[in-house]
């Protein structure tokens, strides 16, 4: 089955759009989690689909901001 693996900036633009294949929707998961990381875009926003069905969901990991003392 055909699968693509879509990761977005903080600002929502697209970093990557990729097309992979894999046997299995639990195949395709670790697929797209392997080629985050691989890629550098591990604490990105991401997702894995199918046909329009969302496999893989990765929210993204912002600096928490804290505020200095003055």
């Amino acid at each position: 089955m055909q699968y693509t693996i879509t990761v977005f900036s903080d600002r929502g633009e697209t970093l990557l759009d990729d097309v992979f294949e894999a046997e299995a929707d639990g195949q395709a998961r670790e697929e797209g989690i392997r080629r985050l990381n691989e890629s550098g875009y591990a604490h990105h926003a991401a997702r894995v689909t199918r046909s329009g069905r969302l496999i893989h969901f990765e929210r993204a990991y912002l600096p928490r901001i804290v505020p200095t003392s003055s």
